[in-house]
């Protein structure tokens, strides 16, 4: 006689039960890393709205831009676009943000020459190489590289000789 029943339904049964353990352990392992990886998304989304451009002077006739980095760590890449029907216009170059700053290019006299009739659009590359654009309305999307390293529109800080200015940015501390 069979140690596991009269006909072997015994060791059937224990192997269902196996089984299904081993389809819950998979299961809740997949849930899991849905989960983390959810709330690692939503952690880098937040991280991103620590920064923000803003134009300096009234935005009928702003006399520069700014773009301030409340993030504990630098963003490269970064680059304000002045888009018109979705294709830039203008741009101004600042390369990198560091940590809690406040960079900004004063237009000076040209300030006439900027096109306040365009969206202003800000992109760059956090610490973990994801790319970001933000536009008004607080508007945040990652996107792709070609799209974030596109040269169209006139590239003001080297066409109008501009110099930059940083200073400490808010909320950070």
């Amino acid at each position: 006689m069979n140690s596991s029943g009269k006909d072997g339904r015994s060791g059937s049964v224990h192997e269902w039960i196996n089984s299904l353990g081993v389809l819950c352990a998979v299961v809740l392992s997949l849930f899991a890393l849905y989960r983390d990886q959810t709330q690692r998304a939503s952690d880098e989304e937040r991280e991103a709205m620590k920064v923000n451009v803003y134009w300096n002077g009234p935005a009928a006739a702003p006399t520069g831009v700014m773009v301030e980095n409340q993030q504990s760590i630098r963003i490269v890449d970064v680059t304000v676009r002045l888009e018109v029907g979705g294709a830039s216009v203008q741009r101004i170059r600042f390369d990198e943000v560091h940590s809690c700053t406040l960079d900004w290019f004063s237009f000076g006299d040209r300030h006439s020459q900027v096109r306040t009739d365009a969206l202003v659009v800000l992109q760059f590359r956090d610490g973990s190489g994801q790319r970001w654009q933000l536009k008004p309305g607080s508007v945040l999307n990652k996107v792709s590289e070609k799209e974030s390293r596109r040269e169209d529109g006139d590239e003001l800080v080297a066409a109008w000789g501009l110099k930059r200015e940083t200073g400490p940015a808010s909320g950070c501390g």
